[in-house]
């Protein structure tokens, strides 16, 4: 309050009552500054301990956080450091993959060229087992024609036998002739220079056969026996 709002007394009493009544009013004022000055200070004190438990609530549940953080960072290094080794994992299996199927590529490419080959060796296979078959053929074609031709020589050796036995029977049949002849006359010596002749006509043939003397007889039939057999070796 300053000068110019100082009332004006009509009296020192009045004056003192005014200024007894603004003290009071004072003190009343002081009285109720003191009185929220303690509440707020208990108030303040209230909320500084509030401020304090929260502060350490909110210290504990940084650190709480901060700690999750930590972990959450190691759980997200792990974790980048696990993906890097997918990523490369998965790398690897593409590459894999890759030559996978580029193994599979060449190995279809390969079991077609054996496919190929088998059906060319079952080409060749056949064409072997035909030409097995026609050796086979030819080798049993031969062994009959061998057994043919031994046959022929065995038949050719038993029909030299056998002119050789004619041939015997011939020279001792003109031996045994010569000696007739010396004996018989002329008769015998026409007959054996027919037959020296190795060639007769069927009507000589039927003459000497009508002979009836058995020297004349062995002998025709000796003639006989050879020309059939000459006869039978030329037609062969």
């Amino acid at each position: 309050m300053n000068k110019v709002d100082q009332p004006q007394f009509k009296n020192k009493d009045e004056e003192i009552q005014y200024w007894k009544n603004l003290a009071e009013e004072y003190l009343q004022d002081a009285e109720r500054i003191q009185k929220e000055s303690d509440e707020f200070i208990t108030e303040s004190q209230q909320l500084d301990k509030e401020y304090e438990a929260t502060i350490d609530q909110n210290e504990k549940k940084i650190k709480e956080l901060t700690l999750a953080n930590n972990r959450a960072q190691n759980e997200v290094e792990s974790l980048r450091m696990k993906i890097e080794q997918c990523n490369k994992e998965n790398l690897n299996i593409e590459t894999e993959l890759l030559d996978l199927k580029k193994e599979k590529s060449q190995m279809a490419q390969y079991i077609r060229d054996l496919e190929q080959k088998n059906d060319d060796l079952e080409r060749s296979r056949r064409i072997i087992e035909e030409s097995i078959a026609g050796i086979e053929a030819a080798f049993h074609s031969a062994i009959e024609r061998n057994a043919i031709l031994e046959s022929e020589v065995d038949e050719k050796e038993s029909l030299k036998e056998k002119l050789q036995r004619l041939a015997d029977e011939t020279r001792d049949l003109k031996q045994e002739l010569l000696v007739r002849e010396k004996e018989t006359g002329p008769d015998n010596e026409r007959i054996l220079n027919g037959f020296k002749n190795s060639i007769v006509d069927s009507n000589r043939l039927k003459e000497n056969e009508t002979q009836t003397t058995p020297i004349k007889r062995k002998i025709n039939k000796a003639f006989k026996t050879f020309s059939a057999f000459l006869w039978q070796k030329q037609a062969k």
